[in-house]
């Protein structure tokens, strides 16, 4: 019972409007590399599922799904994805290693990608979207761009009411994704929990 007023006291303490988007100055990895440490680097530029490796971390890996459904993109995600459409599928989600929540995910999607095969992306549910992208044979990633979310950003009002930690800034990453010929982009914010500041 307590475990429920705690995370229902959590949600209420959090930005009140949704989506919480991944507004930012996104730059080739080379462009921030001196400023990083070896750790961050490496978990912002690695290439494999991010939800394999959060895995070899806990116990327990889970998906707090903060929002998902049809909402306005961003310019900056309109030009990624190729798009003219000011609406996609919008998916919000926390990844939590025991618990504790470790990253921040964005993915944007057109609509017509809800069906492509691997699963019906919309429909995920509390998997892991890696989990889908990872297992699809013909899956395409495309080079990662690295940023920066300082105290003005959404995210890092939102990182604030999730932990205590205190940070200057918080980093993530994000990459194009095609699958079945359908693209879909998805970017990952490390919170100041990951073991990727540490």
């Amino acid at each position: 019972m307590s475990d429920n007023i705690n995370n229902k006291q959590m949600r209420e303490s959090r930005p009140a409007h949704y989506p919480i988007g991944c507004d930012a100055n996104w730059l080739w990895p080379t462009i921030l590399a001196e400023n990083l440490s070896a750790s961050l680097f490496d978990w912002l530029v690695d290439t494999g599922s991010l939800t394999a490796r959060l895995k070899q971390y806990c116990q327990a890996f889970t998906v707090e799904i903060l929002i998902e459904g049809n909402y306005p993109l961003s310019d900056d995600e309109k030009t990624k994805l190729n798009l003219t459409e000011n609406i996609g599928f919008v998916r919000e989600v926390l990844l939590k290693l025991d618990g504790i929540p470790w990253v921040f995910a964005r993915s944007v999607m057109p609509l017509n990608a809800l069906t492509a095969p691997g699963g019906e992306l919309e429909k995920l549910g509390e998997r892991s979207l890696g989990t889908v992208l990872f297992s699809a044979p013909d899956m395409q990633r495309s080079e990662i761009e690295i940023a920066e979310f300082d105290a003005h950003s959404r995210v890092y009002e939102l990182a604030s009411q999730l932990t205590s930690i205190p940070t200057m800034s918080l980093f993530g990453r994000r990459s194009c994704f095609l699958l079945a010929g359908k693209s879909l982009l998805v970017s990952e914010v490390f919170l100041p929990d990951a073991l990727a500041y540490k």
